[in-house]
């Protein structure tokens, strides 16, 4: 869910939530499940949470929607014997920890980008503590989204838009560290991630975001002006059957049955025979408080996605 606050208040939450976090790198024979939700690493007992569950089914060629039927004992015993078949190929793994829990665990190709590392650069780069920004927080990622009201345009008296920045990134795998352009449409508090060329997704796997995060930051401030033009388009451009049109959408960008509910009901929230029309049904359903904040972020850029097909 998007919550709006100030830049400052954001970096005090994050600086709280990570207090306890903590890093190591272990020897996969230290390691002994009892469950998916719990093991031993080195004779101590630890909790495992969703995201280190995922990556370990994932790390471990374990289905996760398998192990998560299975009773316990049956969990463990899937688990430890694909995890002595894993020592066979390396000896530790990169561990990422929030107190007793844990929270990811990875090779040790992993580069680690925290939350408070993006948020440091922010500063370094300019952005004033005391501005309004967008924001999703949890446990697995971060988005937060700076518009800047001086750049704002609309259609007609009542419907603005503001462009700004958007940055999203996760400590323990769910998403890539992001630039990227945000539409913030502010009659209906929408947000839009619309698509540049300059390349803004990064893995965890180099400092390269870092490294370039001042070019790739004006190259998206300076790209995001043709979505401008894309927006004034889209509103002149009829769509004869929007429903349907939405339902291709959905296929293409492989939307599940639920996100298709979502989407489907935001437009008859508002509907509309434009491709603005359709591109709202996106970001308007984004806003629904049953989505998380990964599928909320993936309906805001698919929005971006329909948007960068209309022809400027």
């Amino acid at each position: 869910m998007r919550n709006i606050d100030r830049f400052e208040n954001v970096i005090g939450q994050v600086h709280e939530m990570s207090a306890n976090h903590f890093d190591e790198t272990l020897p996969l024979g230290d390691m002994q499940f009892h469950s998916l939700t719990r093991m031993s690493i080195a004779g101590k007992d630890v909790q495992i949470l969703p995201s280190a569950q995922r990556l370990f089914a994932n790390r471990l060629r374990v289905p996760h929607s398998y192990l998560v039927r299975c009773p316990g004992d049956l969990q463990a015993e899937n688990l430890n014997h694909w995890l002595r078949q894993e020592q066979e190929r390396r000896d530790t793994l990169f561990c990422r920890f929030d107190g007793d829990s844990l929270r990811a665990v990875f090779t040790d190709r992993y580069c680690a980008l925290d939350h408070m590392q993006v948020l440091t650069m922010m500063l370094e780069h300019g952005f004033n503590p005391e501005t309004e920004v967008h924001y999703s927080l949890d446990q697995e990622i971060l988005i937060l989204r700076v518009p800047d009201f001086t750049r704002m345009f609309g259609f007609g008296e009542r419907d603005k838009i503001v462009p700004g920045i958007s940055f999203s990134n996760s400590e323990c795998g769910v998403l890539a560290f992001s630039i990227e352009a945000y539409m913030y449409r502010i009659i209906c508090q929408n947000g839009l991630i619309a698509k540049t060329s300059v390349a803004s997704r990064f893995k965890h796997i180099s400092s390269k975001a870092m490294d370039e995060f001042p070019h790739i930051l004006s190259r998206v401030v300076h790209e995001s002006e043709h979505s401008q033009r894309r927006f004034e388009i889209s509103t002149q451009t009829r769509v004869d059957n929007p429903l349907s049109t939405i339902a291709s959408f959905n296929r293409r960008f492989l939307l599940t049955k639920r996100e298709a509910e979502v989407v489907q009901q935001a437009w008859e929230e508002e509907p509309g025979a434009t491709m603005f029309n359709v591109i709202n049904a996106y970001t308007r359903a984004a806003q629904d408080k049953t989505l998380t904040s990964e599928e909320a972020y993936r309906l805001e850029r698919i929005g971006g996605l329909i948007l960068s097909l209309v022809k400027a």
